[in-house]
């Protein structure tokens, strides 16, 4: 075995050195790797969460269309009924209490349409608090 010369011992602590520091860098690049894979799966949550979310304020849109529309057949409803009583004589008590029956379904049908009005409206009302466009934040290593 040779002894080391300082030529050859100099060549062997620079690539050591080099060794280590590509080393670090590595074990940099690798820690930024899963930092970017971590922001990529919170935005990937996120998304899901979003999707769920339009996909129940679309939910809840279309129960408040149904509900509007249940309205207006109940108010056209209690409308028949109120135009079936007022033609309806009143001869015989049997007559007037079919004439206060009508009246009473068409009250309870107004009543229910109403029910369904307000919440369909306040449903909307609470979908309006909602924010309409998801924040985004910059994606990339400079986040």
């Amino acid at each position: 075995m040779d002894p080391l010369t300082p030529e050859l011992y100099d060549g062997e602590v620079a690539s050591k050195v080099r060794e280590a520091a590509l080393d670090g860098r590595e074990r940099d690049a690798d820690a930024r790797d899963r930092a970017a894979g971590r922001r990529d799966d919170l935005a990937d949550r996120r998304e899901a969460v979003l999707a769920h979310r339009e996909a129940a304020v679309q939910a809840l849109l279309a129960a408040a269309d149904e509900r509007d529309r249940q309205a207006e057949l109940r108010d056209r409803r209690a409308e028949a009924r109120d135009e079936a009583a007022e033609r309806r004589p009143f001869a015989s008590q049997e007559e007037y209490a079919a004439a206060a029956q009508d009246r009473g379904r068409s009250a309870v049908d107004r009543f229910e349409s109403g029910v369904d009005r307000d919440r369909s409206a306040s449903d909307r009302a609470e979908l309006m608090g909602l924010p309409r466009e998801p924040r985004r934040r910059p994606s990339g290593d400079n986040a």
